[in-house]
């Protein structure tokens, strides 16, 4: 494990510690709501995508929309929780 990876918190959709708003890995925006109602689509930075439908897609897509395909970066060592 890195040396910085316990001090960055952990993307609610990829679960990569990548302590950004928006995951450079997955691309989702953390609206600080991910651990309730998951299934929800809130509007806001994410749109009309809920977390459980973000999470979805990367195990898919490998990115938290479709759209967002060719423009995440790949995880990094440090950076799994």
């Amino acid at each position: 494990m890195g040396k910085h990876s316990i001090d960055l918190d952990v993307c609610p959709c990829c679960g990569y510690r990548t302590g950004d708003t928006t995951c450079p890995v997955c691309l989702w925006t953390d609206d600080g709501r991910g651990g309730t109602d998951p299934d929800v689509a809130r509007g806001g930075p994410n749109g009309e995508l809920s977390l459980t439908d973000a999470r979805l897609n990367f195990q898919v897509y490998g990115i938290s929309h479709p759209r967002f395909r060719n423009t995440g970066r790949p995880s990094r060592r440090e950076e799994s929780s």
